[in-house]
């Protein structure tokens, strides 16, 4: 019986896990748009997009602490802020995941995520 298992492990340890997502959020910040597998892709989303409701939030010094800790650097702060206050209006959904071809050496499902 699955019970409780609600996130994909990608092949990781759970501290690597979060690291990852936290570097991959940290490269859509700064680029506005990545690609990367099918898989890392939907896991970003279920990372990044409650992060951008909280960022929404008013900016109180426990909502600031917790973005900072939820992101890899301090710089990403203010992108991220930046990211709230243009989808101040949208209910959610601030993501776009397309599919992309397999790439040819190893077939894995590719897509490209990008900040709505």
């Amino acid at each position: 019986m699955r019970k409780k298992v609600n996130n994909r492990i990608l092949g990781r340890s759970a501290d690597e896990r979060l690291h990852l997502m936290r570097l991959l959020t940290s490269s859509l910040l700064e680029h506005g748009a990545i690609t990367t597998t099918e898989a890392k892709a939907k896991e970003l989303r279920r990372h990044f997009e409650p992060i951008v409701t909280r960022a929404k939030q008013e900016l109180t010094l426990a909502n600031r602490r917790i973005l900072i800790s939820k992101l890899e650097h301090k710089e990403d702060l203010q992108r991220m802020l930046d990211v709230a206050k243009k989808n101040e209006k949208r209910p959610g959904g601030y993501l776009r995941i397309t599919k992309l071809p397999v790439t040819r050496s190893d077939a894995a499902h590719m897509a490209h995520i990008e900040i709505l």
